[in-house]
């Protein structure tokens, strides 16, 4: 079921749109959702123009930070759930640029308006009327022009010459999902339907298991990284793919990328604890270029199948990897750990596990309840190949860390 129908869209972006100014003030003011709620019905709104009304609200106050013409937008809730960071759309699109698209899985446009800006002339499809109403009312007060057309993603019969750009649904019923069949489109059938013999971008879960039956086997994998946090996942293929390349890192909002061409890869040894700890950025694990960072910096692996790096020399600053000097070894026991951290007496800790199949909450509650927080020694719970070790970390001096732009 539509979560805004359409007859109900068309009165949200023409007279609705001062009710949305409206009611975003007042929670904005700190006024209760309920209070706004009944005034709302006082007024003589149904029930389905309440509550767009409200969801229409709730979501600007959301998009904000991240949406610069959040004030003039109109999203549902869902909805913007769904829509990408607006610059992972415009890093993704840029690829697109000056070509003519069909953006399907459109959604009230955020993908849409990013292709539009980078010159395309884009078709926006989607099933859901509501949605579609609301991207030609933020296509309108954003300035670009697009095309709309209604319709199911699989059966549209897109031109011949047109890219396909493809952002399915990842959730179901509130819950991410990782395997390509339970997007929404199923990848596989999107793939079949339009990414035969035309350049198509999909975008994937960022936790897409790279042996999944459905992952497009000649397609370029890029993993896209905005501050530390790894966002999605994007199957290039045909056209749009580079040559040559099987899987690609994208740091946002710096736009640092790094590649891996075809053939094997040369693995790390694997040795013990050096005196640094380097974490590789989780776009370059994902892309699979840990292995060839390590081999850049002169560090080994701690353990098989793992790529936490380790070394016994400070690499050189990166923005890459994290390094942490390791100023401890200790056995996985919370005694030995208590008994160092009585010692040392930190201000604050951190416990991060890495491989262990351990509870970090029943550790923390173990070793005396210290302080916790992200800005003093660290706890590192690592998997080894003989088992585990504790190790006692702190962020390097200098080291400046990743930002959300």
């Amino acid at each position: 079921m539509s979560e805004l129908d359409e007859t109900t869209a068309r009165w949200l972006v023409a007279d609705g749109r001062e009710a949305v100014d409206a009611v975003t003030a007042a929670l904005d003011a700190g006024e209760d959702e309920l209070r706004v709620l009944e005034r709302l019905r006082g007024s003589g709104l149904d029930a389905a123009r309440t509550a767009a009304v409200l969801g229409a609200a709730g979501a600007r106050r959301r998009a904000r930070g991240r949406w610069p013409d959040a004030e003039r937008l109109l999203f549902t809730r869902e909805a913007l759930e769904q829509a990408s960071d607006p610059q992972v759309s415009d890093w993704r699109t840029r690829r697109l640029a000056g070509r003519v698209v069909w953006d399907l899985c459109a959604g009230c446009g955020g993908d849409t308006l990013a292709a539009a800006r980078h010159g395309a002339a884009v078709t926006a499809v989607d099933r859901d009327a509501g949605r579609l109403v609301l991207l030609a009312h933020n296509a309108a007060v954003t300035g670009v022009e697009v095309e709309l057309r209604r319709a199911d993603v699989l059966d549209v019969d897109v031109p011949a010459g047109a890219l396909v750009h493809v952002d399915p649904g990842r959730r179901r019923e509130g819950r991410r999902v990782r395997r390509l069949a339970e997007h929404l489109p199923p990848v596989g059938a999107v793939w079949a339907a339009h990414g035969r013999d035309r350049g198509i971008a999909v975008v994937l879960s960022p936790a897409v298991a790279l042996d999944d039956p459905d992952l497009p086997t000649a397609a370029e994998l890029e993993f896209v990284q905005v501050g530390d946090d790894l966002r999605e996942a994007v199957a290039w293929g045909h056209e749009l793919r580079s040559p040559g390349v099987r899987a690609r890192a994208t740091l946002l909002p710096e736009g640092h990328t790094r590649v891996r061409t075809g053939g094997a890869r040369s693995r790390r040894p694997v040795g013990p604890p050096g005196a640094f700890l380097v974490e590789v950025a989780p776009a370059a694990v994902r892309a699979r270029l840990h292995d060839q960072i390590g081999a850049e910096i002169g560090a080994h692996r701690l353990a098989d199948g793992r790529a936490l790096l380790t070394s016994d020399e400070l690499p050189p600053a990166s923005p890459w990897y994290r390094v942490r000097p390791v100023h401890a070894v200790l056995p996985v026991r919370p005694k030995v750990v208590r008994r160092w951290l009585r010692e040392a007496d930190p201000d604050v800790v951190e416990l991060v596990a890495h491989g262990l199949p351990l509870d970090v909450g029943a550790w923390w509650r173990a070793l005396g309840r210290p302080p916790r927080g992200p800005a003093g020694w660290r706890i590192e719970l690592v998997r080894t190949d003989d088992g585990g070790r504790v190790l006692v970390t702190r962020a390097a001096a200098g080291s400046a860390a990743r930002t959300v732009g």
